[in-house]
């Protein structure tokens, strides 16, 4: 394991050579993801979440160029290859598909003592209507749907919380106001690391029970830690001397952004509500002109699915993974 976690700059897999994700490919990604035609707006094909995934003892994400797009791979200790997206670049989706088909045909052929399936682990309902439009994607792809909705909120909306579809989360962040009045939010710094982890135990210990598929542990340290290197927006907000609460986020090369990461003690009612808010904010304030915020999928029915429709979300976009029919 030790071996395989320490993985690091160009290794080969059989024929092929890939490159391990490198916290210095983000620029890369960004110019391929700039010049994607089809909505390269997928939460988990991220380069700051890929990278940091990377950092995983029992995973690592890898890239390689094929007929000049960018292509995603997911590499498993266990042995097995797949592709974590669609590939990135200028094409249309004659070049997507073959560029996606060529691949999976190679992890198909490395996976074949390894595992019984190859896949592009997740697509959104957008870029499935884009791959739709391929002659011969039914005789590529075997299309099984996924457990929630990946939700985008309005910034826009978020930043006025306009009219009675905002009732809630008026209230809610009014309650938190009232009860914690020297509340203060401000960007993290480097000495603030070893509360922030802390303030991340709490949560999975408390709030974070309720949703047993959030694995945001797995990328939580690193993000953090790596911050100021990925660009990436963290804010913490602070009350009676200790930090009660964090979220993450910022804008993206497609020209909208994300909501990353979020915790917070659960003793504070509104709170939750009051970062989500924050975030977009602090958004906006990079680039005014973003409209929409990219919230990560809600994981089905239940408490965070009810959570997110309170922000009233622009646009809910199926998941789905595909199959290649080998």
């Amino acid at each position: 394991m030790d071996e395989f976690s320490k993985l690091s700059g160009v290794i080969q897999l059989g024929q092929w050579s890939f490159n391990v994700i490198d916290i210095s490919d983000k620029e890369l990604y960004s110019d391929y993801i700039r010049k994607t035609r089809y909505p390269a707006n997928l939460w988990s094909a991220n380069f700051d979440f890929l990278w940091a995934v990377s950092q995983s003892r029992i995973r690592k994400v890898l890239w390689k160029i094929v007929d000049n797009m960018l292509v995603t791979f997911g590499y498993l200790l266990s042995g097995p290859l797949y592709l974590i997206c669609l590939p990135y670049g200028e094409g249309d989706v004659e070049k997507v598909v073959k560029a996606a088909v060529d691949c999976l045909r190679y992890c198909a052929d490395w996976n074949k003592d390894k595992d019984p399936g190859t896949v592009i682990k997740v697509v959104n309902e957008q870029q499935l209507e884009f791959l739709k439009q391929h002659p011969g994607f039914q005789d590529f792809f075997r299309v099984t749907g996924l457990v929630g909705k990946e939700k985008f909120f309005s910034i826009p909306k978020l930043l006025s919380l306009h009219g009675k579809d905002f009732d809630t989360i008026r209230r809610k962040i009014n309650k938190f106001r009232k009860t914690c009045p020297g509340a203060a939010v401000r960007e993290y710094r480097e000495e603030d690391f070893k509360k922030v982890m802390k303030l991340g135990e709490y949560w999975s210990e408390t709030s974070g029970k309720k949703y047993s598929n959030v694995f945001d542990n797995i990328y939580f340290r690193e993000i953090i830690r790596h911050c100021r290197e990925l660009n990436h927006i963290v804010l913490v907000v602070e009350y009676d001397g200790k930090i009660i609460g964090m979220v993450s986020g910022g804008d993206l090369p497609n020209g909208q952004s994300w909501w990353c990461l979020s915790k917070f003690m659960n003793d504070y009612d509104g709170l939750s509500e009051f970062l989500v808010i924050e975030i977009a904010r602090a958004i906006n304030r990079r680039n005014h002109r973003i409209e929409l915020m990219n919230a990560a999928e809600d994981l089905g029915p239940g408490g965070l699915r009810f959570f997110k429709e309170r922000f009233r979300p622009a646009l809910d976009l199926k998941r789905y993974v595909l199959k290649f029919k080998e």
